[in-house]
């Protein structure tokens, strides 16, 4: 998603809903290490840790255009 053509409203609100996501993403990985570690899969793991970085750079990106604006 080109970032940089969206409004500073509708960035705020890719950005709390990026956030949420992030949290829950975040919570779940810690609940499965702490609970079920045993029992998950490597690749599993990895996807998860996948997805967190992907949404920790949509989250800085969209900040970054934030802070100019």
């Amino acid at each position: 998603m080109d970032y940089n053509s969206t409004d500073i409203v509708e960035l705020k609100t890719i950005l709390k809903r990026l956030q949420f996501e992030l949290e829950d993403l975040e919570e779940t990985l810690n609940i499965n290490f702490t609970y079920t570690s045993a029992h998950i899969g490597g690749r599993e793991v990895r996807k998860v840790e996948e997805r967190l970085r992907q949404l920790k750079k949509k989250i800085a990106r969209i900040n970054e255009i934030l802070s100019v604006n």
